[in-house]
């Protein structure tokens, strides 16, 4: 059959009726709103379909047109469009609303066009009015589903970003703030002018197809603006953002935690290191018992004059020495909290100082004024040599580079209500005081104070002497004493340390001769380092 035949049932060019009637059955059987206008843009005909859309009467009237069915809000706009178009003899394409006499709305997309025929001069206009009110809806809840997004993700404490195309859409505040960023005027940048470039490179993407199992979390390094380094542990997943699949990223800081695993594994060694000192020690000190033990039953055999005398003195002389060198490595060896013994503090300090006079620079002079036994205190002994360790590396570090005078001083003193005053927050009593005092510049000439305390001492850029200087505070707080520090413009600082003295027998509280006293202590600091050694 030729496209000839097939075409031959429909009406003639000239059976206007029978034309007139396919085109009425179709307009009236069609899914879509269909109207014919004249050139001035009046209403001439409206389908079934486009009657119930608009909510018109079944009947028609003389004044009937679509535009009257328009929702109050898009009735100027509509129409002045409308006749703009009619006038010009343009086509007319716009979505809008209609309202109908039950007062519901339905999204419409009208289109018209020139009615020509033969390429003649348009005689009217024919559109088409079609009902999209469900994707409008739905589009309205994927905005309204939007809003809530941003509104979410504007207030979470945690941070987070999204984009697409190698640019930025959205941050939180609290992406901002994590990344040193400013909290305006974020979106649109490039995401290389904000980020590295490996920082978001082959991150692993969870997908809304695929489930609900959450995607593989990614960790990452960021250098800010202020030069701080920070950690992050990333989540990226799809998502449609503005209609659009982009890439939303969560983003966790972790420095802290990854900081605190490294000073764990950091205590770890340190705990092993302390551990195989302590054996270190103990065989060592197994051999000087040897060592000394031999040497003083040599050393009576020998003429007292002799050279090889002399030679054996001096063996005997380094074994001590080495003895409290061991000491001192079974004193870090003990890690134990709470190890708390009868401590004599004068016999640790000149130990530390012993060990400390070696590493002095030779621009700091180190004074003592250590006159004798102290009282004992009862304390651990490895935290108390932490403390006298740190608190003389700040003192040294204070003085860097001009250098000064380093000094030490440890005496007894007897605190009462009216010698202690408000300055100390101590109970009346025995107290063992340790001073050391440098001259350091720490204050400025301009201070109005002129009394800082040693947390804020202007020490060289990048030490930790802060952080130490309150682990010695709480060192001390733990043992019953307090801390106290001042510092004087083109004097130095001075720092104070007041340990509890133990409890001494009642008669000891009487007078007695400087030289029984003397002998007591000595007994006694004598008493507590056989007892150190032993440990």
């Amino acid at each position: 059959m030729s496209a000839q035949e097939s075409a031959a049932p429909f009406p003639p060019a000239g059976d206007f009726r029978s034309i007139e009637a396919v085109v009425r059955t179709l307009s009236g059987q069609a899914s879509i709103g269909i109207f014919l206008s004249d050139l001035e843009g009046h209403t001439l005909y409206l389908n079934e379909r486009l009657r119930r859309m608009a909510g018109l009467s079944g009947t028609p009237t003389p004044s009937e047109c679509w535009l009257n069915s328009l929702a109050p809000e898009d009735q100027g706009l509509i129409a002045t469009e409308w006749s703009e178009a009619t006038g010009q003899g343009r086509s007319f394409s716009r979505e809008f609303r209609f309202q109908r006499p039950d007062g519901s709305f339905r999204w419409v997309m009208a289109e018209a066009f020139p009615l020509r025929v033969d390429g003649s001069l348009s005689s009217g206009y024919v559109g088409m009015v079609r009902d999209i009110t469900p994707r409008q809806l739905a589009l309205e809840a994927l905005h309204a589903c939007e809003d809530r997004y941003r509104t979410l993700a504007a207030l979470s404490p945690h941070p987070i970003f999204v984009y697409a195309d190698e640019t930025l859409l959205f941050m939180n505040d609290a992406g901002a703030t994590l990344f040193n960023l400013p909290t305006s005027s974020l979106e649109g940048h490039s995401l290389l002018d904000l980020f590295p470039k490996e920082f978001l490179q082959d991150l692993p993407l969870a997908h809304p197809a695929h489930g609900t199992e959450p995607a593989a979390t990614v960790e990452r390094q960021f250098i800010r603006s202020d030069g701080t380094r920070i950690d992050l542990e990333l989540v990226a997943g799809q998502v449609i953002f503005d209609g659009h699949p982009a890439i939303q990223v969560l983003a966790t800081d972790i420095t802290l935690q990854k900081d605190t695993a490294a000073q764990l594994r950091r205590a770890h060694k340190m705990a092993a290191v302390a551990t195989l000192a302590g054996g270190i020690a103990h065989e060592f000190n197994n051999c000087l018992t040897a060592i000394m033990g031999f040497s003083d039953l040599a050393l009576p055999l020998l003429v007292p004059d002799s050279r090889v005398h002399g030679h054996v003195q001096q063996v005997i002389l380094a074994s001590k020495r080495a003895r409290d060198l061991v000491t001192q490595m079974l004193m870090f060896g003990r890690q134990a909290e709470g190890t708390k013994q009868p401590v004599s503090l004068d016999i640790l300090l000149k130990e530390t100082l012993r060990l400390l006079k070696g590493k002095l620079p030779g621009n700091v002079s180190l004074r003592e004024w250590i006159p004798g036994a102290t009282n004992p205190i009862y304390a651990d002994p490895t935290q108390i040599h932490q403390v006298c360790m740190k608190l003389l590396a700040h003192s040294e570090l204070a003085m860097k580079p001009d250098g000064g005078i380093l000094e030490v001083r440890l005496d007894n003193i007897h605190l009462n209500n009216a010698t202690n005053g408000h300055d100390l927050p101590l109970r009346p009593g025995h107290y063992v005081r340790l001073t050391v005092s440098d001259t350091g510049e720490e204050v400025s000439a301009d201070d109005p104070s002129r009394k800082l305390g040693p947390l804020f001492a202007n020490l060289p850029a990048g030490t930790q002497a802060g952080t130490e200087l309150a682990g010695v505070q709480q060192i001390v707080s733990e043992h019953g004493g307090t801390l106290r520090a001042t510092s004087t413009v083109g004097q130095g600082t001075t720092i104070e340390v007041y340990l509890p003295a133990i409890a001494l027998p009642e008669s000891a509280n009487t007078p007695d001769p400087p030289q029984e006293r003397a002998s007591d202590f000595t007994g006694q600091k004598e008493f507590l380092a056989e007892r150190d050694k032993e440990r």
